[in-house]
Formats: C-alpha cells, sequence, structure tokens
C-alpha cells in the first residue's frame, strides 16, 4: 500500500511537565523508532507524538505511556450476573469501572481537508469541528448555526461534529472528473445500484465503474463556483453528464487504498443523515457511544482509591468493562493485586483481542473473564463492523488463558440480525469451546437491540437466538442461556442429569435456588460446576452509579 504521511496528529496528552498518566509496560521499541504496543493484537506502531488506535496509549519522548492511568470515566455497582457472569460467585455486588478507549475501530468517518457544502459555503469538516465551541475539548460538539446539503438536495441543520484519532486503512476515491474524497472504509457513499436506485454503499464496496452521486442543488445553487482547493470546482461539471432524478452521476475511475494515522472526523446532520463532501453525498454518523471515547477524561483515582469505593459499597469485587480492559492493563492490574489483597475478586469483561503478553498480566489478579464475541466471531462479519482480520486472536487468547491461568471463563455471542446471526458460525464457535474450553464453560447468547452505528437493524427475534441455543446444545455444551430477553425459561440454570431448574433468574435477578450448600442438585445430587454459594448480596440493591464523568 501506498503511504500516507500523518496529517495533524491528534494531540490528547497533557502539556510536558502535568499529569499525563503513567509509563506503560506492554510494548517493544523498533529500528525505525517506532514503538510497538502489545496491550492487544493490532499491535499498533506508534511514532513519537503519536497514540495507538485505542487513542489511550501513546509515545511520549521515545516510551509508551498509558494516557488514562489514574483516571476512569465511570463507577457502577452491578449484579455479577451483568456481566453476565452465572457460574462465579453468584449473587454477588461487583463495581463496575472503566477508562476512555477502544481498539475496536470506529470507520466511519473523513480525512482532514474534506469539505463539505454548508449554506455558508464549502468548509473544511475540521473546522466545523473547531469552530463549534473552542472551550469544548470533547470529542463530540455540538454544532450551531450551520446547515448541510444533504442526498435529498436540501438543507439541514448540522446538529454534532464529530473528531477522534485513527490508525488504519483509508480509501481515496477517484471519479473520471477529477473529483476524489478520502475516507474510512466503512463509510457511506451514495451510488447507483443495479436496481437503478441511488443508495448508500460502503466505500469499500465501489469499484471502477460505479457511478456515485453529486446532488444537483450542488450544482444549481450558486455555490458550486466555490473552488474545492485540490478538487475541481463543481462548475466544472459537463452539463452533458449523466443525470439521474435529483443527481449527476460520477463514474469512478480509481480507488486507492493508503495507511494513515491521524484525526478523522464526521458531522451528524438532521433528518436526512447525510451531507456532500467534496461534492459526493456521503452518510453521517448518528450517536456517539462510551467505549468510542478516545479522548483522555475522567475522574482521577489512584488504584487505592478504586479498592476503598469498592469496600465502601459492600461490593464483592471489581469488573474491569465497558471498553476493552487490556488496553489499560497496567492500571487494571495494579489496582487487581490491591484488590485481591484486600479480599475482592477481579473480573475482566473482554473483547479477547489480546496478546500472550496481557495474559501474562492477568496472571497475578484475575480470577474471571467473560469474553465476547460479535456475530459468533464470524470473519466477514468482524471484518465489515469490528475492522480485524478475523477472530483468530480471540481464539488464541482463550487457548492462552485455559493452559496459563487458573481464571474462571464463560463466553457471551452478540446475535446481531440479518448481519451477524449465522448458524453456521455459531456451530464452529460452540464446537471450539466444546473442544478446547471444555462441555461446562457457559456459552451465553445475547439480544441485539439498535443502538450507535447499527440504528437500522431490528432487535433480535427470539426464535434466532433460540436457534442458537439449539447448535450449541447439539455441539454438546451443557449450560446454555439466553440473554437480554428477561423472563425466557434459557435464563435458568438447568441441571444437566435430571433437567430440573437449579437456578431460576429473571433478568439480573435470582429468584431461586435448587443447590445444596455445595452446589449439588437437590433432585438428582448432581454436582454443578459454580464457583461459590450464593450470595447474601442476591437481594441487595445491586443496579446503581457511584461515580459518573460528564
Amino acid at each position: 500500500m501506498d503511504a500516507m504521511v500523518l496529517q495533524e496528529p491528534l494531540d490528547i496528552r497533557e502539556a510536558p511537565g502535568r499529569a499525563m498518566g503513567k509509563v506503560a509496560e506492554l510494548w517493544r521499541p523498533t529500528e525505525s523508532g517506532r514503538v510497538v504496543c502489545t496491550a492487544c493484537a493490532r499491535y499498533c506502531k506508534i511514532g513519537e507524538g503519536q497514540v495507538g488506535l485505542c487513542g489511550i496509549r501513546g509515545v511520549h519522548q521515545g516510551k509508551l505511556w498509558l494516557y488514562t492511568y489514574g483516571k476512569v470515566i465511570t463507577g457502577h455497582v452491578d449484579p455479577i450476573e451483568k456481566k453476565p457472569v452465572t457460574h462465579y460467585r453468584p449473587g454477588s455486588k461487583i463495581f463496575s469501572i472503566a477508562t476512555t478507549g477502544c481498539n475496536w475501530l470506529c470507520r466511519y468517518c473523513l480525512l482532514p481537508g474534506t469539505l463539505v457544502l454548508t449554506k455558508d459555503g464549502a468548509l473544511p469538516i475540521e473546522q466545523l469541528f473547531r469552530d463549534s465551541d473552542a472551550t469544548d475539548h470533547s470529542e463530540v460538539r455540538t454544532v450551531e448555526h450551520r446547515a448541510a446539503l444533504t442526498h435529498r438536495n436540501r438543507w439541514r441543520r448540522i446538529v454534532k461534529a464529530f473528531q477522534h484519532f485513527y490508525v488504519g486503512v483509508v480509501l481515496r476515491l477517484e471519479t473520471t472528473s477529477n473529483l476524489s474524497v478520502t475516507c474510512t472504509p466503512n463509510h457511506g457513499v451514495f451510488a447507483l445500484r443495479p436496481n437503478g436506485y441511488v443508495r448508500k454503499v460502503r466505500a469499500d464496496s465501489l469499484r471502477v465503474g460505479t457511478q456515485v452521486a453529486v446532488p444537483l442543488a450542488a450544482i444549481n445553487s450558486g455555490l458550486h463556483d466555490i473552488g474545492f482547493g485540490n478538487q475541481v470546482m463543481l462548475s466544472a461539471f459537463n452539463p452533458e453528464g449523466i443525470r439521474l432524478g435529483d443527481y449527476c452521476l460520477e463514474t469512478v475511475r480509481e480507488t486507492t487504498a493508503l495507511e494513515y494515522a491521524g484525526p478523522v472526523y464526521n458531522i451528524e446532520v438532521d433528518e436526512d443523515h447525510s451531507y456532500t463532501a467534496n461534492s459526493f453525498a456521503v452518510a453521517n454518523c448518528q450517536n456517539y457511544d462510551i467505549s468510542q471515547r478516545r479522548k483522555i477524561e475522567g475522574i482521577d483515582a489512584q488504584p487505592e482509591d478504586i479498592v476503598r469505593m469498592t469496600l465502601e459499597q459492600g461490593c464483592q469485587g471489581l469488573a474491569y468493562t465497558y471498553n476493552q480492559p487490556t488496553i489499560f492493563i497496567e492500571f487494571a492490574r495494579d489496582i487487581g493485586i490491591l484488590a485481591r489483597k484486600a479480599g475482592l475478586i477481579n473480573i475482566f469483561v473482554s473483547n479477547g483481542y489480546d496478546t500472550p503478553e496481557v495474559v501474562e498480566q492477568m496472571k497475578p489478579f484475575l480470577d474471571c473473564i467473560t469474553v465476547d464475541f460479535k456475530g459468533s466471531g464470524e470473519t466477514q462479519f468482524v471484518r465489515k463492523f469490528i475492522s480485524i482480520p478475523n477472530a483468530d486472536p480471540i481464539f488464541s487468547t482463550l487457548k492462552e488463558i485455559r493452559d496459563k491461568t487458573k481464571i474462571h471463563t464463560e463466553i457471551t455471542d452478540l446475535i446481531v440480525p440479518q448481519v451477524g446471526d449465522d448458524l453456521d458460525a455459531a456451530k464452529v464457535l460452540s464446537k471450539f469451546v466444546y473442544d478446547e474450553l471444555g462441555p461446562d464453560t457457559p456459552i451465553h447468547f445475547l439480544r441485539f437491540h439498535p443502538d450507535y452505528k447499527m440504528m437500522d437493524l431490528p432487535w433480535t427475534p427470539v426464535e434466532t437466538l433460540e436457534k442458537h441455543c439449539e447448535v450449541a446444545k447439539a455441539a454438546g455444551l451443557r449450560y446454555v442461556y439466553i440473554g437480554n430477553v428477561p423472563g425466557h425459561p434459557l435464563e435458568h440454570t438447568y441441571c444437566p442429569s435430571c433437567g430440573a431448574i437449579a437456578v431460576r433468574r429473571y433478568g439480573f435477578d435470582i429468584t431461586g435456588w435448587e443447590l445444596t450448600k455445595d452446589n449439588r442438585c437437590k433432585k438428582c445430587d448432581y454436582k454443578l460446576p459454580i464457583y461459590g454459594s450464593l450470595e447474601k448480596t442476591v437481594k441487595d440493591e445491586r443496579y446503581y452509579s457511584v461515580l459518573s464523568h460528564r
């Protein structure tokens, strides 16, 4: 691939001399002068003054720093069952914490210099972000008094502007009229489909010869005389060009993949959720979720503070969750070691996209881990929606945990309707769990609900979840659960010997306990693989906020 120069690096560090986290441990230098971060399986190569894809591990004076060390974005008391963990210390109160940052990738953005057609002229997308509020240092800013031209050829209010750091492949699209735009691979571009309609498609699905849409209003509005820098002016369109309804159709001449590290941008536009960027009609960004925050922010709290708060809330342990805990592994480990000394348990809710070095860091403190698959780890799904090549590192991490630790492991699988609900993929995952982790490993199939970038998909049909459970049971797994469907019979734990309900549940609550003190079925004396008896806190209030950073 061609190389793309870093443009205006997103500096999320505080000024030298001020608190900026702590030097990280999981990294190694390279001959090129860059640093390789080994905190996740992306192995980001990071240059001086840059941060990795997660947004919270960066290089300063030749060393890798964890900038969120000592900062938490949230603290919440949860039932352990919410993780979900059903076979470890049932009924526990767990103090859940997170930092900012995420090693899953949001690929719906444009690069600096992209010109957005507004009622005030063609403005660089980064200007829309910067002009929104000079005193606002967040990644998501409210935009006032700006309107953009949408794919429907009308002006609509720009609601928000977004900025975050990106490391990875971007695509440059060029047309026969020398229009071009560079964006992340998943960014939506409006193009002519075989059925004769203009529809939103992924940028990386465009091929040479595809016809992309330029709103005619961009040409007819009177703003077409504004130069687009290195782009051709809209007034240079061939008047005999192809027209279709409200669009002029431009033919893609070339697509080029480039490596890029730097800030990327998007905006949210009211009603139509689209805008005109470098003349192309493109989709906008809707919503922005906590796990995608890559700005260094949060409440100051050192490891001893976290442990103290956990004890004050009467919790049995801590969960490191909401984002991927291994990207702040040094902070989590320091908390966890103190927590274990205080008699507390430690739980990771993890995507499992880890390294052997990370598993080694887990050993001194981690008691339990829930590894959360999406779409059963099916390759095309994770490439499209998570932007990883495949789920192989997750499977490797699970085997590494099995072989080198005594950490209790449970599996979750978010089943996304239409795009991530393949039963063959569920068979592959279930067989792996049976063969490599054993038939007693709990697996939870979770119901998807529309959120964040996937508002256009429905809730997962309960029937789909039930079919996945049938696949897992057919593979030989004994403890198969449905999540996010309160009241469903597959929330309960059943005795694999006699079929009786051993633990009755509703949502995150345990409503019946039919086990002896040593966790044997009261009906047939079969011993279930559950660690610990029912905790007394099972009847406590186990769901409330303690810390919240706004």
